[in-house]
């Protein structure tokens, strides 16, 4: 492997990035990514093996990467998160008798591609006096799964214990014999000597003048999974982007700058068709295509980036159920969950190296066609609308055979094989369905916000029916949607005690028990439409109510049920996109005012997040002073948290398209944290729509697409169609 020019790349990043550089002051871990390979290590550029080390397709490649100069670690200065693939990591070597201050300075430049991580070591000598030192350099791999490094207990031996070690000539070979897979090492200049792993160079320094020490890790698969070239992958080589933020106070416009480099830098080639690009879920455990996630983040990015929505569309029906499989739950028509890289089958037979999704998820197909819906309405050619069409059918058709198990309507799940997930709605952990006194529901489990979903595919998906000349087939489904809205109405709906508000249940259990918990999860139904506005009232209160809104975002659970816990995954933790997604179904009712404020507590956690969200954090009442509460494995970056900046713009400013009938409407609002929001650039078929709104000022249309009227909505228009009930 050549070495290449920092320079160069530099010069070219620079010029496309659109990544502000972060400063990451202390101790902690650090990040990059770019498509499937990531590598985590701590605030040195070590890789000390625990959770750290170079991950690419779901196998770590590198568990050990650790420098020591004179015999000793280095003394972080800070480090510079330069864009979501590159850092720069800022030493010294702690000073010797006879120096006053450290003489010794050390500059750590890394990034990673995919299949690869490349260092430079660069020594800095401030004393008079010239001085020989010593640099040791130590690499191992282990050639862990990502499961056994998550430290999951399920599955089949994930630690090889076959490694075959092998020095060369300017480096070290690492081979897994179980697996075929390979690592090797390379060192610019080539080491001095070695000792049981342990690479030694001897510079001799002088005053200003650097040494330097290349280091290039190239990750091997035989099965061709690694290694993909270069200019296939990575931040600055693909979709240019032309859609500015700007915000007073910055937070917002910083945040989503962020968002859309993570969203690159999370971005995949499609193995089916190189032309297509795909979104892994979160860093660092779900490097891999999740459909939910991806679903999400395309309908969250798509007043950005909408090409995304027709990527995952494309993607999602190309592996769509073909046959039943109670192995990995396949079924005719169903949209997959995960499809893992790993060459250890851990979510069902056959599921090794991605030769099989595992389709274990009750939510992602009717997502599906949500997001179909989204596309059609934001300009999507009718080829492209066409060329979906049968998997578009093949998912309805899910949902009305084996989705829904015993014919009642609703869908649920059941999980069916050995490794299956236990609970397969967005709350997936195994605890996350339970009753208001902690006892956990058996299934099967209808969801609640799943069967919202439902009714908004098939809404959805009439939409393009009736565009496509099929409107025999949408008016069936439009019958059937409103059969299904006043079903979820009359088996969910819990009047509220005491004279409280009344509230959706979090779902049914295999006996149609309501499992009455007050949940977030019924602030997905205002996003689909599905309750009355006198429900949607009621739920606002709940939604803006001190159990489940902490004054940093929604509760998963209200702390008034027996099993809340602020640091769980899923029962009182709060998720970023899932408060996004409430604040976007409230404003769809004219709700501002919740709508507003939960989304302006959630801007103030961005911006002590350093305007990159993690996937989750804790569901602490917030206090004068405090600061939300770090979860101790939550992904970060992860693709439905980045996501959500850029679904907050979009939000505010209440734009709703469609472009078949010609038009785009607005109904902009600001939370009370944000004075001035200004997006320019945003794509339609006719061309940009730029707009500036002003908490004091107003709206301004800058540009407009030639072919579609804009259309300003007034607070009592909250919907470009209204619900057709309001009882």
């Amino acid at each position: 492997m050549a070495f290449r020019s920092w320079q160069a790349e530099r010069d070219r990043e620079d010029a496309t990035s659109r990544h502000e550089p972060a400063i990451l002051a202390g101790t902690g871990t650090l990040t990059l990514i770019d498509g499937l390979t990531f590598a985590i290590s701590d605030a040195n550029g070590d890789i000390r093996g625990g959770l750290d080390g170079l991950i690419t397709d779901d196998t770590r490649h590198l568990s050990r990467l650790a420098a020591r100069v004179e015999g000793a670690p280095i003394r972080p200065l800070g480090t510079a998160l330069l864009a979501p693939s590159e850092a720069r990591f800022r030493g010294v070597v702690a000073p010797g008798q006879g120096y006053p201050d450290a003489p010794l300075e050390v500059d750590r430049r890394r990034r990673v591609a995919d299949g690869w991580l490349e260092d430079e070591l660069v020594l800095y000598w401030w004393a008079e006096a010239p001085v020989m030192v010593s640099v040791l350099l130590e690499a191992d791999a282990d050639f862990a799964d990502i499961f056994a490094i998550r430290g999951l207990e399920t599955g089949p031996a994930t630690l090889s214990t076959h490694v075959r070690t092998t020095p060369t000539s300017d480096g070290i070979r690492f081979a897994d014999e179980e697996t075929g897979l390979t690592t090797v090492v390379r060192y610019a200049p080539a080491p001095e000597s070695r000792n049981e792993g342990v690479e030694r160079w001897s510079p001799r320094l002088r005053r200003g003048e650097p040494w330097r020490l290349r280091v290039a890790v190239e990750a091997h698969d035989p099965a061709g999974l690694t290694s993909r070239p270069r200019e296939a992958c990575g931040i600055g080589d693909g979709r240019p982007n032309d859609v500015d933020v700007r915000s007073d106070p910055p937070d917002l416009a910083r945040a989503c700058r962020r968002s859309l480099a993570d969203l690159d830098a999370l971005s995949m080639p499609d193995d089916l068709d190189g032309g297509r690009r795909l979104v892994a879920a979160g860093v660092p455990w779900f490097v891999a295509l999740f459909g939910r996630d991806s679903i999400m983040a395309g309908h969250q990015a798509r007043a950005f980036l909408p090409e995304q929505m027709l990527d995952t569309l494309a993607a999602l029906a190309a592996r769509q159920g073909h046959v039943s499989n109670a192995g990995n739950e396949e079924e005719p028509g169903k949209i997959l969950h995960e499809v893992r890289l790993t060459p250890r089958p851990w979510l069902g037979h056959g599921t090794t190296r991605g030769a099989r999704p595992y389709y274990g998820s009750i939510d992602a197909t009717p997502l599906f066609l949500i997001l179909y819906g989204t596309a059609f309405r934001w300009g999507a050619p009718d080829a492209a609308l066409e060329s979906l069409l049968p998997a578009a059918r093949a998912a309805l058709a899910w949902m009305r055979g084996p989705g829904d198990r015993d014919g009642d309507g609703l869908l649920e799940y059941q999980p069916t094989g050995k490794q299956s997930l236990s609970n397969q709605s967005w709350k997936d952990s195994v605890n996350a369905v339970q009753f208001p006194d902690g006892e956990l529901a058996e299934g099967p489990i209808a969801m609640v916000e799943v069967q919202a979903y439902a009714y908004r595919a098939r809404r959805d998906l009439a939409d393009v029916l009736r565009h496509l000349g099929e409107g025999r087939d949408a008016a069936a489904l439009d019958v059937e949607a409103e059969a299904l809205r006043d079903l979820i109405r009359e088996k969910y709906w819990c009047a509220g005690a005491d004279g409280g508000p009344g509230f959706f249940a979090l779902a049914l259990d295999g006996r149609k028990r309501r499992v009455a918990s007050i949940a977030s999860n019924m602030g997905h139904l205002l996003w689909c439409d599905v309750p009355s506005d006198r429900q949607a009232g009621e739920v606002a209160r709940h939604l803006a109510g001190p159990e489940l809104a902490s004054g940093w975002g929604l509760r998963t659970l209200s702390r008034r049920m027996a099993g809340f816990n602020p640091i769980s995954y899923h029962v009182g933790s709060i998720w970023p996109h899932d408060t996004a997604l409430a604040s976007e179904g409230l404003r769809r009712f004219g709700l501002d005012e919740p709508a507003l404020a939960l989304a302006g507590d959630l801007m103030e956690a961005l911006a002590l997040f350093d305007h990159r969200l993690p996937e989750l954090f804790g569901g602490h009442d917030r206090e004068p002073g405090d600061v939300p509460v770090p979860y101790p494995t939550a992904c970060r970056p992860q693709a439905w948290a980045a996501g959500v900046p850029l679904q907050l713009a979009t939000t505010f400013l209440g734009l709703e398209p469609h472009v078949p009938d010609g038009r785009v409407s607005l109904r902009p609002a600001l939370p009370k944290n944000l004075r001035t929001l200004e997006v320019r650039g945003i794509p339609f078929p006719g061309g940009p729509l730029s707009v500036r709104v002003g908490r004091e000022g107003g709206t301004e249309i800058l540009e407009a697409p030639a072919d579609l009227v804009v259309e300003l909505r007034s607070a009592e228009q909250p919907r470009a169609v209204a619900s057709s009930e309001t009882t």
